[in-house]
């Protein structure tokens, strides 16, 4: 691995996990990049373009170490399932992946690679594999702990019922009833009503 690779995994990875982490990437050599934060997305896997392009895979530069190795596995294994199945019909998160997700993240599973509150989350989230790490809140809360500046962000979750709040689109919204993981809020912006997640970072109108 050339130095200026090594270095930029340094920066986005818990130290601990910078070998194996590079040694997944010198295996496959895909192209990595690491885009500004997306809302929709933490991170992305895409086959290649053209017979003799490269895959690549894209990651979110404002995660945190233990969300950013979390993200960078989950995209790995779509790359393997790619690899495996090319373009055959496969569910992007079917058994086919979790497999490859689980098997891929073993061997970073340990208490110096992650802390112990992470550590015990991911062996549940393991136990029921979600299409994404956000879909599981109880990992989600745990790692948003992590996050710069984590004591002064402010979730829908944590707002009274009936305040009005902005999210990172800009859109304004009254909070309303609770549906199981989201709450039904109205847009003021547009009138219209939205599921939007207990975990959604808002600022408070």
């Amino acid at each position: 691995m050339k130095p200026e690779e090594l270095q930029l995994l340094q920066r986005y990875f818990p130290e601990a996990s910078v070998a194996m982490v590079g040694e997944i990437f010198e295996q496959r050599r895909f192209r990595l990049h690491f885009k500004r934060p997306r809302t929709s997305k933490l991170g992305d896997f895409r086959p290649p373009r053209t017979k003799n392009d490269l895959c690549s895979i894209t990651l979110n530069l404002d995660l945190n170490p233990y969300q950013m190795l979390i993200t960078y596995v989950h995209e790995v294994a779509h790359y393997d399932v790619y690899q495996c199945y090319g373009t055959r019909r496969v569910q992007p998160h079917g058994t086919e992946w979790q497999a490859r997700f689980a098997a891929l993240l073993a061997p970073f599973m340990t208490d110096s690679v992650f802390p112990n509150d992470v550590l015990a989350a991911l062996r549940k989230h393991l136990q029921h594999i979600k299409a994404s790490s956000t879909a599981d809140q109880n990992l989600q809360r745990i790692l948003k702990q992590y996050d710069k500046h984590a004591e002064t962000i402010t979730t829908v979750e944590s707002l009274p019922d009936g305040s009005r709040f902005v999210l990172k689109n800009g859109l304004v919204f009254r909070k309303g009833e609770k549906q199981r993981t989201r709450y039904k809020c109205l847009c003021e912006s547009n009138g219209r009503w939205y599921f939007v997640s207990a975990l959604a970072e808002a600022v408070p109108v």
